[in-house]
């Protein structure tokens, strides 16, 4: 029986100690790209072997080429070759101690390139700016791309429920009967309901619980819980 041929893809995942499924979740593919990368079928792409990069201090290119052994690209640990210590030493310096403290980290990082990036769209070439809408399309097409790669309806959904709150308005019964006719919607996602016994001028104060919507490029507005 011949030897198995090393793979550069399967020794990663040796070094750093991750299943096929463990390794596909931390760099959003599928068990399937995985192990046809493993058994040759495919090779890695560029912008998959850029993640992986990302996510464990391998160098890309090692692994685009099928390179072993393996390199690192990790600042201040030179190009030696890649092991567990310096994968656990990257994932502790660059994404931080959990992964919430990672997300929050990166989240702020990310905010200032996205500003800095609408700012230069939104500078005209001559008299007419026309990049803007494009490039904000570009970040919402991107955003709806990630949330269906990575399948984080769920989690965006728990995300949402958090930021839940309670919406409060104190209107006079002729400011009510007024909306209700106007915009009937509110009136009902309020929960008013008119009493004739009360004179205009009273005061009725409501409230709803509301749920923002994700709308990627949009304000997120709430919905009635």
């Amino acid at each position: 029986m011949k030897p198995k041929k090393r793979n550069a893809i399967r020794e990663l995942r040796r070094i750093i100690d991750r299943t096929q499924g463990q390794f596909a979740a931390m760099i959003g593919a599928s068990k399937d790209a995985v192990v046809s990368w493993e058994v040759g079928r495919n090779k890695v792409s560029e912008s998959f072997a850029r993640r992986i990069a990302v996510a464990t201090g391998v160098e890309a290119e090692s692994l685009r080429r099928g390179r072993l052994p393996l390199k690192s690209y990790v600042p201040f640990q030179g190009r030696g070759g890649f092991t567990k210590e310096i994968f656990e030493q990257h994932r502790k310096q660059y994404w931080g101690g959990s992964d919430e403290e990672a997300a929050r980290r990166h989240w702020r990082n990310c905010v200032e390139a996205l500003e800095i990036l609408f700012l230069a769209a939104s500078r005209a070439e001559g008299k007419v700016n026309r990049r803007l809408p494009a490039v904000v399309d570009s970040f919402v097409q991107w955003c709806e791309r990630t949330r269906e790669d990575f399948r984080l309806d769920k989690k965006i959904e728990e995300q949402l429920q958090q930021r839940r709150k309670e919406v409060e308005i104190t209107l006079t019964y002729r400011e009510w009967r007024r909306k209700q006719k106007e915009e009937p919607g509110v009136c009902r996602a309020f929960g008013f309901r008119d009493d004739h016994r009360k004179g205009d001028g009273e005061s009725l104060r409501l409230s709803t619980t509301t749920v923002p919507i994700w709308k990627p490029g949009w304000a997120m507005r709430g919905r009635r819980v």
